[in-house]
């Protein structure tokens, strides 16, 4: 079994895991508080890689940037793989690009 948040760099919004995206990001979301139920945070991986031809680039700081300069938002969903056969899939989530570039800008 295996969970985490998956998202999109340029729009492609097929997460099925047979699918590969060629710029994504992927994260582990945990719950920040008990007493704040719907507070949660996914520290996320970007990576750009082909399909079929091997090897990962991991994208951060100059590289990642301007990928999220160009977009208001990039897309993800929060993937379980409850068994071999089901996997569950929330409803898209815009993740507001701007709030990515004030967490790099932190950093």
């Amino acid at each position: 079994m295996g969970e985490g948040l998956v998202c999109s760099l340029e729009g492609d919004l097929d997460f099925s895991e047979a699918h590969h995206i060629k710029r994504s990001g992927f994260g582990l979301v945990e719950k920040l508080s008990e007493s704040a139920p719907s507070l949660y945070r996914a520290n996320v991986i970007f990576s750009e890689s082909e399909s079929g031809k091997g090897g990962e680039n991991y994208l951060e700081g100059e590289a990642l940037i301007p990928l999220l300069k160009k977009r208001d938002f990039i897309s993800c969903v929060y993937r379980v793989h409850t068994t071999t056969y089901n996997t569950y899939f929330s409803q898209v989530m815009h993740v507001p690009t701007a709030e990515l570039l004030k967490a790099i800008a932190h950093q």
